[in-house]
């Protein structure tokens, strides 16, 4: 197989994978907004990846650099969204990050009013790191720097490839002489 046999191959075979995992997505959690958002980005940046494959072409480094630099934004901006819970009788969860909140803190307490106090002041609590949820982030959030970059490069690509013919400087046509 060439290397061209085989990006094609991958890209394909990322696509199918990616638009199939955002497909269960929205089909086994209807309703739930993260999910929804999750599936639909998912699939929709399979397609992209799958019609790079199909179509063969080729994004350079400075377009993954780019796909690069907007996920690890995307992980980083997500960390504002805080998801609290009072649960369980007298346990206080804490989240950040979207859409799986991979950085969690909580504590339980023997009384509401404890419970409270610890609500009033998260930030003391100890952080948890989830690798699994964080991992399901950051695919997320690359994703949808693909979606975002890759069909914008292309169409830019394809309008300067349309407009480079209208920019050329064309010789002056000869004018015949009246007698």
């Amino acid at each position: 197989m060439q290397i061209s046999g085989l990006r094609m191959a991958v890209f394909l075979c990322a696509g199918v994978a990616s638009a199939a995992v955002g497909l269960l997505a929205l089909v086994t959690h209807v309703g739930i907004g993260y999910y929804t958002v999750f599936g639909m980005v998912l699939g929709c940046a399979g397609a992209v990846l799958a019609w790079l494959g199909l179509a063969d072409l080729r994004p350079g480094p400075i377009i993954w650099a780019a796909v690069a630099v907007l996920a690890g934004a995307g992980l980083l901006a997500g960390l504002l969204v805080v998801r609290e819970d009072i649960c369980c009788m007298f346990g206080y969860r804490r989240g950040l990050g979207y859409p799986w909140s991979w950085l969690d803190s909580g504590a339980d307490a023997s009384t509401l009013d404890e419970i409270e106090e610890i609500a009033a002041a998260p930030e003391r609590l100890r952080l948890h790191l989830d690798p699994i949820k964080l991992l399901l982030d950051a695919l997320f959030w690359t994703q949808a720097a693909i979606l975002a970059v890759i069909p914008a490069v292309l169409v830019l690509r394809r309008a300067e490839t349309d407009t480079r013919g209208d920019h050329e400087v064309m010789p002056p046509t000869r004018r015949r002489a009246v007698p």
